[in-house]
């Protein structure tokens, strides 16, 4: 019955069949002929204006914002601080207050520091004259007044226990440090020991400084209110002769003197044209800061014993500083 009834019913079924497959084919005709004839979108990249940035229709803009809100947005104002730059602090008088490093072009060639601060010297080049000159505390070079020398810590040690020397001076009312800098010139002044004098003319032989006697061959007495008179200013000692390093096999033995001026303290403690001046107190003097520590053998020994060359041959010179 059952197959009966599949054969009187099965021309349906084909016809079904048929319908479908006829509509799958008619949607797939459709959709491929739109494809073809679709146009294709295109932008006109003509009707942008130039000037117009993609991102300008994004931009922020706050005065909108705080009137949505109904706020004013809040006012700029300047303060003097803004509109003018910081003061360097004066602060040359504090002697809490930590050097910054300077901006002149100077250089600390050579320096001594005393176990009595106000007797350190230094012996500092100005990049802008080319010149060096030996410095006490209290001297200037320029505008600049040296307070005195101090031991730092340079930048990038790790360790703690590096330190360096520097020169502390005052400039324009700030406290300021000058260390060593190879790239400033010294020019010809920088292997003299001060400033370079001029030759003196010849004349008649002048008295020897008040103060300083001659006890016996190469020995003298010299009373320390000399000492002390003449090394309060350095730059005046520095002018009565010039000093220049001398080399003997091309190894720094000393400093020779020229043009030494009649009545100066070298003339009166017995020191001529063409010395070199290579110890004092048995203390190599073969460099400009082993040069300096003369002035700390001066001050305070009461004993003092030069070894010079002269002519080729060496010499010594003795000198007893008397009183108090």
């Amino acid at each position: 019955m059952l197959d009966l009834f599949f054969q009187k019913y099965a021309w349906t079924a084909n016809l079904l069949i048929l319908f479908a497959a006829a509509w799958f084919s008619a949607k797939i005709l459709n959709t491929v002929v739109g494809a073809l004839i679709r146009p294709r979108p295109q932008a006109d990249l003509k009707a942008v204006p130039a000037s117009v940035h993609p991102a300008a229709a994004f931009a922020f803009d706050e005065k909108k914002l705080y009137h949505l809100l109904g706020v004013d947005p809040p006012a700029v104002t300047e303060t003097k601080e803004d509109l003018q730059p910081s003061a360097r602090p004066r602060n040359c008088a504090d002697p809490s207050s930590q050097p910054v490093k300077s901006d002149l072009r100077f250089s600390l060639v050579a320096g001594v520091l005393s176990d009595r601060p106000r007797f350190s010297l230094a012996t500092i080049a100005d990049g802008t004259t080319r010149e060096s000159r030996v410095l006490g505390v209290g001297e200037k070079i320029g505008n600049a007044q040296l307070l005195g020398l101090e031991r730092i810590h340079p930048d990038g040690d790790i360790t703690g226990n590096a330190f360096k020397l520097v020169a502390v001076i005052c400039n324009g009312g700030t406290k300021e440090f000058v260390e060593s800098d190879p790239t400033v010139p010294y020019g010809e002044a920088a292997p003299n020991i001060g400033v370079v004098a001029p030759v003196p003319r010849p004349g008649p032989p002048s008295p020897g400084m008040e103060g300083v006697r001659t006890v016996g061959p190469n020995r003298y007495e010299v009373d320390r209110k000399v000492i002390d008179a003449t090394l309060t200013d350095l730059n005046q000692i520095a002018t009565q002769a010039r000093i220049v390093p001398s080399f003997k096999n091309g190894v720094a033995n000393g400093f020779k003197l020229f043009s030494i001026q009649p009545g100066s303290l070298y003339s009166s403690i017995g020191v001529e044209n063409g010395d070199v001046i290579e110890r004092v107190n048995g203390y190599d003097i073969n460099s400009p800061e082993k040069a300096l520590e003369l002035y700390q053998k001066l001050r305070d020994s009461s004993h003092v014993a030069i070894d010079l060359e002269r002519n080729g041959q060496p010499l010594r010179k003795e000198y007893t500083i008397t009183g108090p």
